[in-house]
């Protein structure tokens, strides 16, 4: 594994951002003007590819001639054009999000801060009030953790509420994800990572997927705080969290990570020639 302090900076390379737009979405061609508008402020070379959900019963909306668009059929989920995405970025650096306003494309700076040192970055979702249930076995749990283990346990970040609480858990309990928020979009990653990252996913557990196998791989990972506005209305997902989890749990794929390969030193050395005896 590459050291932190052996990676190659990156932070202010070009860049390519890979949106999630859903058919039913109201905000994408707004969501799409702001991250155009952040990239010309933020003065590198960059490309936008809108990975475009589509739906029968739904008309297809016009596509942005500012972006590349890849589209994909509900029912059968992005893996496809997602891997199609990543594979035909043609910058060092790739970020992901939502198509829609629940994230600010201004705070990929400080997702940048943190790319040099490591492969992945990751966002968190700031702020949200704890119940006082949650309050009192957070305080039980630091009180336990420092004084009957001797590990120190650190305040809570955000409060994403009790949705979703059974995906976090197997993210971090069945997948080793240990971050605060495992399924936030909004990321920055180094592109050479995802040779040995292919997606298996065709739906929402993708976002696991991705830093599970990162880290599964050696690869560092770290986090940022970024805003988060919830959606007026909750998207359903055509395709389970569970069944894609259970795809990636008992047959993960890791591309030619999964082939193994011998550095020049240990090639074997050449077979004797036969003997003219």
């Amino acid at each position: 594994m590459v050291e932190p302090n052996q990676r190659e900076p990156i932070a202010k390379s070009p860049v390519s951002v890979i949106l999630f737009a859903h058919a039913l979405s109201t905000e994408t061609a707004d969501a799409l003007k702001d991250w155009q508008a952040y990239l010309g402020v933020l003065g590198r070379p960059n490309e936008i590819i809108l990975i475009q959900e589509t739906r029968p019963e739904v008309a297809a909306s016009d596509t942005p001639q500012t972006c590349r668009t890849i589209l994909y059929d509900r029912a059968t989920g992005f893996r496809d054009a997602l891997n199609e995405a990543i594979r035909s970025a043609q910058n060092p650096l790739i970020v992901f999000c939502s198509c829609d306003r629940q994230y600010r494309p201004a705070d990929l700076e400080e997702l940048f801060k943190s790319i040099d040192q490591v492969d992945l970055v990751v966002g968190y979702r700031t702020g949200g009030q704890a119940p006082p249930w949650r309050v009192v076995l957070d305080i039980i749990t630091v009180l336990f953790g420092r004084v009957v283990l001797g590990i120190p346990v650190g305040p809570r970040v955000c409060w994403l509420g009790s949705d979703g609480w059974g995906r976090r858990w197997i993210a971090r309990w069945i997948f080793g994800v240990r971050v605060h928020d495992p399924e936030c979009p909004l990321r920055v990653a180094r592109r050479t990572i995802f040779q040995n990252i292919p997606i298996q996913s065709r739906g929402s557990f993708m976002q696991v997927e991705m830093l599970a196998k990162a880290n599964h791989l050696t690869c560092l990972l770290a986090e940022a705080p970024v805003k988060w506005t919830p959606p007026a209305a909750e998207t359903a997902d055509a395709i389970p969290f569970g069944e894609d989890a259970w795809t990636i749990f008992r047959e993960p794929d890791f591309g030619d990570a999964a082939v193994p390969h011998l550095a020049p030193a240990e090639s074997p050395p050449p077979a004797p020639s036969p003997s003219n005896s």
